[in-house]
């Protein structure tokens, strides 16, 4: 490849980003969307005209099969229950910024359904190689009573960047129950799977396209107000030989 097609090769790539990202901001990972809208949808009471709505932020720290990671979003109120949010996510030298709008499909005194459809550009930061990842993605809340559903879908989509990677699609769906003010519980479920292509084998079969499937239990606990400590523990069923196929996820949600 000779200088002037790589130049020409990463004018492009700049360029779709900058596109990409501009049409977020028109038309416009984790949990902490699901609780930072949970609150959202318990404040949807009536009030006075003359009352700004404000500005609603979150802070979360996980730790699962990633590492230990950081997430950090606000939610901005537009108008007719629509907000602006956006969020950033921090996993070692992997930062990720997502921007999106939330509206609400169904609102009423019983129950709420929100979606919040986003996109995001990931930055690999050990080497300057511009974008790592390109994160579409989607979330569905449902508050209703002490029950609450969140579900999230999010495919990571390298091969803009390099065509030698593969894309993977993620999806992580669970429904609580609030058995008191302290505490809810209920199943959840998680995959993840390679989209289209898949890499091949050492002996050159496609492997499996199916990465990861588990499900187990939830607990969330709250910590005093808009704190919550969610825990997840879970059965991998696509675990090697000789593992038990445990595993979950430990977070820690501070809403303000």
């Amino acid at each position: 490849m000779n200088t002037y097609t790589q130049l020409f090769n990463n004018l492009f790539r700049l360029a779709a980003i900058v596109i990409l990202i501009c049409g977020m901001s028109i038309v416009s990972f984790s949990t902490a969307f699901a609780d930072a809208h949970e609150a959202e949808a318990e404040a949807m009471e009536e009030k006075p005209m003359e009352e700004k709505p404000k500005i609603t932020g979150w802070f979360q720290i996980d730790v699962d099969s990633l590492g230990t990671y950081f997430l950090v979003g606000a939610s901005h109120p537009l108008s007719g229950g629509i907000s602006f949010d956006s969020n950033i996510y921090v996993n070692d030298h992997l930062g990720e910024f997502d921007m999106g709008i939330s509206f609400p499909v169904i609102a009423n005194d019983s129950m709420a359904l929100l979606l919040t459809p986003m996109l995001g550009v990931g930055f690999e930061y050990t080497s300057p190689d511009g974008p790592y990842a390109l994160y579409p993605q989607i979330f569905a809340i449902l508050p209703a009573g002490k029950i609450f559903g969140f579900h999230w879908t999010i495919a990571t989509v390298k091969t803009l960047f390099d065509d030698k990677s593969f894309n993977e699609l993620y999806n992580r769906t669970y429904i609580t129950y609030a058995i008191n003010d302290i505490v809810a519980i209920g199943p959840q479920f998680e995959s993840v799977l390679f989209p289209s292509d898949v890499p091949l084998s050492d002996d050159g079969k496609p492997i499996d396209r199916l990465l990861a499937l588990n499900f187990g239990g939830r607990l969330n606990i709250n910590y005093g107000e808009n704190n919550t400590l969610g825990l997840y523990v879970g059965y991998e069923t696509k675990k090697e030989e000789g593992q038990t196929g445990l595993t979950g996820r430990m977070n820690f949600t501070r809403r303000w």
